[in-house]
């Protein structure tokens, strides 16, 4: 799904958090949730993807074991 002002060239995570920047700022447009509230989850879940993120690079780096290359599982 490609976001509005987000270039299909983007890394895949600014895709994601635009996705989820885009559902909060539904949530609080349709006043499902107050301002307040969509500032706390904002930073909260964009920082909290942006951590998962970074997590799932670091496990995908192969490791050496012995001289051998292996992935994390």
């Amino acid at each position: 799904m490609a976001n509005w002002g987000i270039a299909t060239t983007a890394p895949e995570i600014v895709k994601i958090k635009s996705e989820m920047a885009d559902y909060l700022h539904g949530l609080n447009s349709g006043v499902e949730i107050d301002h307040s509230v969509y500032n706390r989850l904002f930073d909260f879940s964009l920082s909290l993807l942006q951590k998962a993120y970074e997590l799932g690079k670091k496990e995908a780096q192969p490791t050496s074991i012995g001289g051998e290359f292996h992935t994390q599982q």
